[in-house]
C-alpha cells in the first residue's frame, strides 16, 4: 500500500460544511482511504463521513493532516493537495515541493524563540552511540561556535538527568533546563533511526526534544511549555513525533502544541 500525508492549518473559516462536503466528494473518487486528523484536537474521522468530520470540533488555526493510504494514494495526494492549497494553509505534502511562504502554516507564538534540528545521528556507530552523544550535540546546537557556553549547558542538562530520566514514554525524551545562559527559549529536535536507551523504565526513545528555557522564565514561556509537556502524555501526539521525521511536519506539530494556550 502507498501512504501519503498532507499537513496544513485551517484558515479563518475553519472547516465549514461546504468544505467538508467538497472533501468528502474528492475522497470518494479514489480507492484509497482518506482520514483527516485534527492534530490540535487529537481527533480523527474518515473523510467520506461528513458528519464524523463535523464532530472533530475544528477551529480556525487548527493543525490538521490528511492521511491517505491505498493503491492510488499518489494520485489522491495530488488532487487533495490542490484542494488544501486553495482552502487552507499548506505546510507539507508528499506530492510536491512546498515554498517557504506556504510552509509556515501561520502558527505563531507570543514570544521569540529558536527552533532547530540536529543533523542525522545515524552516522554514529550503534555500538558506541550513547545518550551523552545526543545531549552533547543538543548543547552545541543551542550555542553554535560557543564551546564554553555549550559546555556549561551540557553540565546543567547532565545534572538534570541525574535527578531523573527525562524519557516521557512512547519513544520521546524531553531533556530540559532553566538557565540564565540563554535569552530566549531554545528547542532542538532530533530523530533517531534506531531506538536509544535513555536510562528509563519507560523504554528507549527515537525522538528527542531538547528544551533550554531562560531563567527566570516569562509567564508565556511557562504556559506554552506546560502545554507541550502535557501533550507528551498523549500516545497519539507522541506518535506524530516518532513516525514522521520531515522537519516541516515536526516543526508544525511542536509549534501548534506550544500555541494552544494563546488561542
Amino acid at each position: 500500500m502507498i501512504e501519503r500525508r498532507i499537513t496544513f492549518t485551517l484558515d479563518e473559516e475553519g472547516l465549514p460544511a461546504w468544505k467538508l462536503n467538497r472533501l468528502k466528494t474528492l475522497a470518494g473518487f479514489f480507492r484509497s482511504v482518506v482520514v483527516i486528523h485534527n492534530i490540535s484536537q487529537l481527533r480523527m474521522a474518515n473523510a467520506e463521513q461528513a458528519m464524523r468530520m463535523m464532530s472533530l470540533g475544528s477551529m480556525p488555526g487548527d493543525l490538521c493532516q490528511l492521511m491517505i493510504e491505498g493503491s492510488d494514494a499518489e494520485l489522491a495526494c495530488m488532487v487533495l493537495t490542490d484542494f488544501v492549497s486553495e482552502h487552507c494553509h499548506l505546510i507539507c505534502t508528499g506530492h510536491r515541493h512546498i515554498s517557504q511562504r506556504e510552509g509556515t502554516g501561520r502558527i505563531t507564538l507570543p514570544f521569540d524563540y529558536e527552533l532547530s534540528f540536529l543533523p542525522p545521528l545515524s552516522q554514529l556507530s550503534v555500538s558506541t552511540f550513547k545518550k551523552a552523544d545526543v545531549l552533547t550535540e543538543i548543547c552545541r546546537q543551542c550555542a553554535p561556535n560557543q564551546p564554553n557556553k555549550a559546555n556549561r549547558l551540557l553540565e546543567q542538562i547532565q545534572a538534570r538527568e541525574t535527578i531523573s530520566s527525562t524519557a516521557m514514554g512512547n519513544g520521546v525524551a524531553l531533556p530540559h533546563i532553566l538557565t540564565p545562559d540563554v535569552e530566549v527559549p531554545t528547542l532542538v529536535l532530533a530523530t533517531l533511526e534506531q531506538p536509544l536507551d535513555w536510562g528509563s523504565k519507560r523504554g528507549p526513545v527515537t525522538s528527542i526534544v531538547g528544551l533550554v528555557l531562560p531563567a527566570p522564565p516569562q509567564r508565556e514561556h511557562l504556559l506554552a511549555f506546560s502545554s507541550f509537556s502535557k501533550r507528551l502524555l498523549e500516545p497519539d501526539f507522541c506518535q506524530l513525533l516518532t513516525e514522521d521525521a520531515r522537519p516541516e511536519v515536526l516543526r508544525a506539530v511542536v509549534l501548534d502544541s506550544l500555541s494552544l494556550p494563546f488561542r
